[in-house]
């Protein structure tokens, strides 16, 4: 237990902070592919794409699923157990299933949350 640390758990800051780079794609995938839906018709999209409109327009919705990601990242050994194994982040395999798994839970969180966010009318944005 002495790799073990309160904020951590068993990564390293470095592995973390590449952890939360992955999930950071997984999310942005997620919104590009949410931005593909949108109607180009509506008055509440612009004609061309900006991505000034695309974080303003989600921002709530980036900033939970950072908090969620955040979290899950923290707790993914004990969350999933068979999948993140703290003893295998030293080996390049299970280093990689770290990896590809920061970035599924980012794309999984934000489609969750987009969901929630079109059905429930959830992380709604008021526009002028």
């Amino acid at each position: 237990m002495e790799n073990y640390s309160l904020l951590l758990g068993f990564l390293s800051l470095k592995v973390f902070l590449v952890m939360l780079l992955f999930a950071a794609i997984g999310i942005s995938i997620s919104l590009l592919l949410d931005a593909q839906k949108r109607s180009q018709v509506s008055k509440a999209t612009p004609q061309k794409f900006s991505f000034k409109f695309l974080l303003l327009d989600n921002w709530k919705s980036i900033v939970l699923t950072v908090l969620v990601v955040l979290v899950t990242l923290r707790f993914a050994a004990s969350l999933f157990p068979d999948q993140f194994k703290g003893e295998v982040v030293g080996t390049p395999e299970g280093l990689e299933t770290w990896l590809f798994g920061s970035l599924l839970i980012g794309l999984g969180f934000n489609q969750l949350i987009q969901v929630l966010k079109k059905r429930a009318k959830m992380l709604q944005v008021n526009r002028p």
